[in-house]
């Protein structure tokens, strides 16, 4: 997901389960610029940066929420739900990834789960978490076994934030 991501100019923030296979996997060297699409390649270029940012192991996602303060701050005080931001966690292999998904939609934020997270068992907070949850914070949690159909999901939704940031 994250080379797919990364091809079609999204910069990427790997933290949790998945941030030492982005390491091995080199996408989070510079060489991996020559991966991403145009856009996210001149910006790693001009920022000697590579296109996957490693951001730490599990126990440092909550820090999510200070880089995402600070991003809108920077943008004259956007809300967070208003960023063009996804939280994905598409091969998740920790119970803490499902706590991770929850304070990512708490913060307002289109959040990509994989496989189907162990709350079936409770109907409503399925439907607060998959439905309800966009009138209260914002957020949306999307469910999807395919990794391509996921990415463009995930890609539709970056897309439409950022269309609006540029309407306003």
């Amino acid at each position: 997901m994250a080379k797919e991501l990364i091809k079609r100019d999204v910069l990427v923030l790997s933290m949790g389960c998945g941030n030492g296979a982005m390491q091995v996997a080199g996408l989070c060297s510079a060489e991996a610029k020559d991966l991403a699409g145009p856009g996210l390649k001149a910006l790693c270029e001009k920022l000697g940066i590579p296109p996957v940012l490693s951001f730490g192991t599990c126990t440092d996602t909550g820090r999510l929420g200070g880089l995402l303060a600070a991003v809108s701050s920077a943008m004259g005080n956007v809300p967070i739900p208003d960023l063009p931001v996804a939280a994905v966690a598409p091969e998740y292999m920790e119970q803490k990834a499902t706590i991770d998904a929850v304070y990512a939609l708490a913060m307002g934020l289109y959040t990509y789960v994989n496989p189907v997270p162990p709350v079936t068992g409770a109907p409503n907070l399925v439907k607060l978490l998959t439905e309800d949850c966009r009138d209260v914070t914002g957020g949306t949690l999307h469910i999807e076994t395919d990794a391509v159909d996921a990415v463009d999901g995930i890609l539709a939704h970056i897309e439409a934030k950022r269309a609006k940031l540029r309407m306003n």
